[in-house]
């Protein structure tokens, strides 16, 4: 009866396929395996997708970071291309058009980093919506395929009971007494009325499997020909949906390839012709570069700086109108007395040997007088050499030393401040700190604590001599809040500080606690050794006090920027311990490293010594 079923079954109603395989394809799809076999594919539809999705959203990550990426190095190479010591002119013109290119390309990652962003999105929704179908749909076909399974078992549970009972009835009828009557307490039957009761039971038996057999007909018909294609086909449409939707998706993200792709490729070297924005391509930008043009336009831009003294003047050689173009060597002097050296040092701590003693003999005029006719009496007996010509470098720096000097003579001493009492310099401008003080601090303090060297670097000569000839003519007129000024030669302004503290008559920390300020640097307690200078510089008078004070925290300024400059405390107490305590003799030289520890010490505790007056 079974058979008799599926053969009487409707033909189901199959997705349309077509191909070699068409055949096959069919038979899987309408047997018991092809819901299994195509929940299976849309399974793997839907893994494909979320895989693609996954890759989407890395890829716009990836492009999302690039442009920001691009977006901060171009700010931050803008701001370092607007420094004044970076190369200007085309250079920078062109380097700038040549970033905001850099801009548009992020620009076109942007955008596309949103549309893949958008498609990731929209992917993993599709996703989520096949695994929700998919989910549904098992389920309704396994019920399904539960339901049948239920109502065969019930038939066949059915047919083994009817079974049963036929083969009882066949023993009865044959006579067969194997089976023996059943045993219990009521009253023995007949072999009629045993018949007659296995009669019942058996028509009872038939009925029910018929009627179970039946209703597994019924479920099995309508799940081959109503369910089960109808599963078939709404599993197939979601698997051609999902696939549908991942090769449009991917032919969506070769096509955003090829417009980002094609877009960077435009804004790099544009289309030239008459419809097309004309806009220069990045070769075109970086051609543009003129080196000449620059460099020329470099030395223009410093035309203003150029000193506003006249031409100077050429060097001339000019034969001496002697008796003669012949030399005579210069006659020993014997009788005169040996002595150290004198040594010309041009370091900022301007160390000088001890003067000749007052005790030895100075020889009179004529002593020297006799001693020269003497060894020029001996000399006579040499031959005379031809006098040697100067280097030429030697003499042009000797005329232009010369015509500095006799500029630099036209500007008179009304207010000398250079070798003048520092009492004596106040009492006559009525202040209480030098102004060259005030205004060489203030020029370091806007213009040189960034400078590397400053007060280790010497300026040039001719610039120290001019600012000193100023100040020597008048301070009040001089205001180096303007660095022309001073020169623009901020190292200039430095060395006049130090050469005015070197030529004071007496040391800043006076001569009188000369050796208190020594024995203090020696102490090895940095507590002690700070206290004990401390009290010495209370000792000072007013005016050396408050100079010494300006001085100090000023220097305290400069050592705060020495990753700039590279002068530390230490390096500064080099360059002005000499300079503050004296270096006139030949015991302040030997103490020169303890005068550069408790400069040292004085500077870096600045702000315990000098309190906020």
């Amino acid at each position: 009866m079974m058979a008799q079923a599926h053969k009487e079954a409707l033909p189901a109603r199959d997705p349309e396929i077509t191909g070699d395989n068409s055949t096959i394809i069919t038979e899987i799809l309408r047997s018991e395996i092809g819901v299994a076999t195509l929940l299976t594919r849309l399974k793997q539809s839907i893994s494909s997708c979320k895989d693609f999705a996954v890759f989407l959203k890395k890829r716009a990550t990836l492009e999302d970071e690039h442009a920001q990426g691009m977006r901060k190095l171009c700010r931050s190479t803008r701001e370092s291309l607007r420094r004044p010591d970076t190369r200007q002119e085309s250079y920078a013109r062109q380097f700038e058009e040549m970033l905001n290119l850099h801009d548009h390309l992020a620009e076109n990652e942007t955008g596309c980093a949103l549309v893949l962003h958008q498609m990731h999105e929209d992917l993993a929704q599709l996703a989520s919506t096949m695994e929700r179908g998919r989910k549904h749909w098992k389920q309704f076909g396994l019920s399904a395929e539960r339901k049948v399974n239920d109502a065969e078992q019930m038939a066949e549970k059915a047919k083994a009971k009817y079974n049963s009972c036929a083969e009882e009835c066949e023993r009865v009828r044959t006579g067969d007494r194997r089976g023996g009557k059943p045993f219990g307490f009521k009253p023995s039957r007949s072999g009629a009325q045993y018949e007659e009761e296995l009669h019942r039971r058996l028509t009872a038996a038939a009925f029910d499997y018929e009627v179970k057999v039946q209703a597994a007909q019924a479920q099995r018909l309508e799940l081959v020909n109503s369910l089960r294609p109808q599963l078939v086909h709404a599993v197939h449409e979601m698997v051609n949906e999902c696939d549908s939707g991942l090769t449009a998706y991917v032919q969506k993200y070769s096509q955003l390839n090829e417009k980002l792709v094609l877009s960077n490729g435009i804004a790099i070297s544009p289309f030239k012709g008459a419809h097309v924005t004309e806009s220069r391509s990045l070769r075109d930008i970086v051609s543009s570069i003129d080196n000449d043009a620059d460099f020329k336009s470099f030395w223009a831009s410093h035309s203003h700086k150029m000193p506003a003294s006249p031409k100077e003047p050429e060097a001339q050689f000019k034969q001496h109108a002697g008796p003669s173009g012949k030399y005579t060597p210069r006659p020993p002097q014997q009788n005169l007395p040996s002595g150290p050296p004198i040594v010309h040092d041009e370091s900022p701590h301007n160390f000088s040997l001890p003067p000749i003693p007052r005790d030895v003999d100075q020889p009179t005029f004529p002593d020297m007088v006799q001693s020269a006719g003497a060894a020029n009496n001996q000399s006579a007996a040499l031959p005379i050499q031809p006098a040697a010509w100067p280097a030429s470098s030697t003499s042009q720096d000797n005329s232009v030393q010369r015509s500095s000097q006799d500029s630099l003579a036209d500007i008179p001493q009304l207010r000398p401040v250079f070798g003048v009492p520092l009492d004596e310099i106040l009492a006559r401008d009525d202040c209480s700190i030098p102004t060259i003080v005030c205004q060489c601090v203030q020029a370091i303090d806007l213009y040189g604590l960034d400078v590397e060297g400053i007060y280790r670097l010497s300026g040039e000569k001719s610039h120290v001599d001019r600012i000193k000839a100023l100040f020597n003519n008048d301070a009040s007129c001089i205001n180096f809040r303007r660095p022309e000024d001073f020169l623009h030669d901020v190292h200039s302004v430095a060395s006049v500080l130090k050469q005015f503290l070197r030529d004071l008559p007496e040391p800043l920390l006076t001569n009188e606690l000369y050796h208190e300020f020594i024995a203090a640097s020696k102490i090895d307690d940095d507590i002690s050794r700070r206290d004990s200078l401390h009290g010495l510089i209370n000792r000072l008078p007013d005016s050396n006090y408050a100079t010494l004070r300006l001085l100090v925290l000023h220097l305290n300024r400069v050592q705060e920027h020495s990753n700039m400059n590279r002068m530390t405390s230490e390096n500064l107490a080099i360059c002005f311990g000499p300079t503050l305590l004296g270096s006139n003799s030949n015991s302040n030289m030997v103490d020169a490293g303890w005068q550069v520890r408790g400069i040292d010490t004085v500077v870096q505790n600045c702000f315990s010594i000098f309190h906020d007056e």
